[in-house]
């Protein structure tokens, strides 16, 4: 290990070991601190703007399907929501880093289960979850060039959740009118719609995001309501870049008020 992390500066608390292959990088002017692994997937944008698309009331719990280093829950618990919040990741490497960042950013609040969520939904649902957020794998397995690192290939391929299995569990776990939240490409919009819709899931807020304000379109936002209405809400592009940086929206996501 190449240096130690205390959780909580002034008081005397358990010590989280950094090992050489992890890495901490300091978020929100350094409110969030976020260990990862450098041999592993490493969340991107994509969790941040998820996180500030998503709704959450004040009693709602909230699941996380595919946790990674559990930046969406300690996020949003570092943004003020204290609700309960269960991350669920498959691989043990991201399962142990996101056990620490818990630790490090003092998040009481949020649990994180290893293993694999099909198994796990049947316990899930007895929690009655209200909100489902997750940040699938993109790709279809048969598609596109597969990464060589098994960890990025379960993260950014459909290896072991392809998208009919995740709305089906995502449906199977929500309450009725619970909620689901997720960002795709542009390229998979109509399978995911006509998927949802089969689960008894309605496509209730769509949000598309270009890289810049001439570019087209290559992810969307989208927020799913369990046996909702059949109104649709297309809210304005996010753009992400303006002259090079972020765009006034997209930088404020990054300010966390003390």
């Amino acid at each position: 290990m190449s240096r130690t992390l205390s959780h909580a500066e002034g008081i005397e608390r358990e010590i989280i070991p950094l090992q050489e292959n992890e890495t901490l990088e300091t978020l929100c002017h350094d409110r969030l601190k976020v260990i990862q692994r450098v041999d592993c997937y490493r969340f991107s944008i994509d969790s941040i703007l998820l996180a500030n698309f998503l709704t959450l009331k004040r009693y709602e719990t909230l699941l996380d399907i595919g946790t990674g280093c559990g930046i969406i829950p300690l996020y949003l618990t570092k943004r003020g929501y204290r609700n309960p919040m269960v991350g669920v990741e498959i691989q043990k490497e991201l399962f142990d880093v996101a056990i620490k960042n818990r630790v490090i950013n003092d998040c009481p609040n949020v649990q994180f289960i290893h293993g694999d969520i099909r198994p796990l939904s049947e316990t899930l649902r007895e929690r009655k979850i209200q909100v489902i957020v997750s940040n699938p794998p993109y790709t279809k397995e048969d598609s596109g060039r597969r990464s060589p690192k098994l960890s990025r290939l379960i993260a950014r391929y459909e290896a072991t959740l392809d998208i009919k299995t995740f709305i089906s569990i995502s449906s199977s776990i929500l309450n009725r009118k619970g909620r689901l939240y997720t960002i795709y490409p542009v390229r998979r919009l109509e399978e995911l719609i006509t998927t949802s819709h089969r689960e008894r899931l309605t496509l209730k807020r769509i949000r598309f995001v270009h890289p810049r304000q001439e570019e087209k379109a290559n992810l969307f936002l989208s927020e799913f309501v369990k046996e909702g209405g059949m109104e649709t809400i297309v809210e304005k592009p996010l753009f992400i870049y303006r002259d090079g940086a972020y765009t006034g929206e997209v930088e404020s996501y990054y300010h966390i008020e003390e």
